[in-house]
């Protein structure tokens, strides 16, 4: 069962991430129960940890928004002068700080570090009756808060740059008072000894109080999540920004040891006729290393499969999709025409459109790959059950690859990665060192594409002015236009206005939009 199905009642104070610092925080509750009657026992501590796994809920969207629709994947076309939405972030626009997506991940991303905060604040004093010899139920369950909190500062940190590090619950004198923190400190004081914690004590598998195996349908951070995302933020700090070269051997080593465990007989899909059954929420809990999990229920769907899809004929789905020009790229539609035989290439962009589908699991595309038909049963849009990957086995060898370079590991695993998708293996000069290190690019675009991974891919790279502005030229006068808007430092999203007018002084906005 996901842990969409726990849904318990949570109330927080959580200062600093609102406009009004005294607002409180609900999560949908299965009862009338409120704080006061939770953390009393251990049942209640795996309640409330569920809890902070339920903020998890929006963050598929800050994905699409922030992350694919900024990225060289996406064209939207110019906004109107005083349209200001995603259409803004795909064009540049220096003025954006106003607009509510920005504001919303913000508090969304903070309301998962408050949880996560008050969370390992009552577990700590609490006595569990430990089932397990040599192994803290305790321990694991702050372990997944602690992994719970070090992905909500890494997406922080990356979208936004200097941020409030926040790691007890505060009164909102405290929060007023709490100033930015520098993106070197943010990784060296909190998501890193989060991330070591986490893997010191978890295992292969989630438990619940009682020591018993959640099993892999509950969808809970497990040690092999926890690895596969500090090799990734170890991999990122590689990369510009910061440029901490340090990193990549820690980085190799905990990528390593993901792909040996797994051995290719987990989170992996062995064809080409298995791998396009990924995006099916029959598979959901299959194939990923961690990803956030959605039911089809009211406001427990996937909110990124509305927002990311333009209105759509009923023959694919009854209901009224956003209307929004969230369209590929020329740049990433002629990547894909590259390589003819890319089985990927029609499972990602709509055959004859240039939308995404990937996640849009609609009438045909089920029909086609064998599975029932689900439509009737998407009421509205806030139902679509398919789970957003966090973080894929394809993306921790391609990171691997990317670090190791053509060594014979680095060729094979991208090599499994195209074979499989109908490709020919990498030639022998493309296993030279500059023109290897381009393939392992173009193959995580290709595999990736619409996951929300790709602007963070260019920004480390730190050549994004380039990529960005030589994509929106091929976009025609329009695209000429929006590559004249990118500067140096929007590789950042600026503070939101309402978190900059929390108190004035207390934050500096980001260079680029001052």
């Amino acid at each position: 069962m996901k842990l969409t199905d726990y849904i318990i009642s949570v109330l927080l104070v959580i200062g600093i991430t609102f406009s009004s610092c005294d607002k409180w925080l609900t999560v949908e509750p299965s009862d009338s129960r409120t704080i006061q009657y939770f953390y009393k026992n251990p049942k209640e501590m795996e309640q409330a940890l569920m809890g902070v796994y339920n903020g998890l809920l929006p963050i598929s969207n800050y994905y699409l928004l922030l992350s694919e629709v900024r990225s060289d994947n996406v064209w939207t076309g110019m906004p109107e002068e005083q349209e200001q939405n995603y259409m803004a972030f795909n064009a540049f626009r220096k003025q954006i700080s106003q607009i509510s997506t920005l504001n919303s991940a913000w508090t969304d991303y903070y309301e998962i570090i408050a949880r996560a905060n008050m969370f390992l604040q009552k577990i700590e004093g609490m006595e569990f009756t430990e089932p397990m010899e040599d192994f803290s139920i305790k321990e694991s369950f702050m372990a997944e808060a602690c992994f719970l909190r070090a992905l909500a500062y890494f997406d922080l940190v990356r979208f936004f740059g200097r941020v409030p590090v926040v790691t007890v619950t505060q009164t909102v004198e405290e929060a007023m008072t709490t100033p930015q923190s520098e993106t070197a400190a943010v990784y060296a004081d909190i998501i890193i000894p989060d991330l070591q914690y986490a893997i010191g004590h978890m295992n292969d598998v989630a438990y619940d109080y009682k020591g018993k195996e959640a099993g892999k349908d509950s969808g809970r951070a497990t040690r092999a999540a926890a690895k596969a995302l500090l090799g990734r933020v170890y991999w990122t700090m590689a990369g510009f920004p910061l440029w901490d070269k340090s990193k990549e051997a820690e980085a190799a080593q905990l990528l390593k040891e993901v792909i040996d465990a797994a051995n290719f007989s987990t989170y992996w899909a062995k064809t080409a006729d298995e791998w396009k059954r990924i995006w099916i929420s029959d598979n959901d809990n299959k194939y990923h290393i961690f990803e956030i999990q959605y039911i089809m229920q009211s406001d427990y769907g996937n909110p990124m499969i509305f927002n990311a899809l333009p209105r759509v004929d009923k023959s694919l789905c009854h209901l009224k999709m956003s209307g929004n020009r969230i369209y590929s790229s020329k740049s990433l539609q002629r990547l894909y025409q590259q390589e003819k035989t890319d089985i990927r290439t029609l499972h990602t962009i709509r055959n004859g459109e240039t939308y995404f589908e990937k996640f849009f699991e609609n009438i045909v595309k089920r029909d086609t790959l064998g599975y029932s038909n689900i439509d009737g049963q998407l009421i509205d849009r806030t139902y679509f059950p398919i789970n957003f990957p966090v973080i894929r086995l394809e993306d921790v060898m391609l990171m691997y690859a990317d670090i190791v370079g053509p060594t014979p590991m680095g060729i094979e695993m991208v090599n499994k990665i195209r074979t499989r998708a109908g490709l020919k293996e990498l030639t022998d000069a493309q296993k030279t060192s500059a023109v290897f290190s381009q393939c392992v690019d173009e193959e995580r675009r290709r595999e990736l594409a619409g996951e929300g991974v790709r602007w963070h891919d260019i920004v480390r790279s730190g050549n994004f002015i380039t990529i960005m502005r030589d994509c929106y030229k091929q976009e025609g006068v329009e695209g000429v236009t929006a590559a004249t808007n990118i500067i140096e430092g929007m590789y950042l999203y600026p503070i939101p206005d309402k978190q900059m007018q929390v108190r004035e002084g207390l934050y500096q906005q980001n260079e680029a939009y001052k």
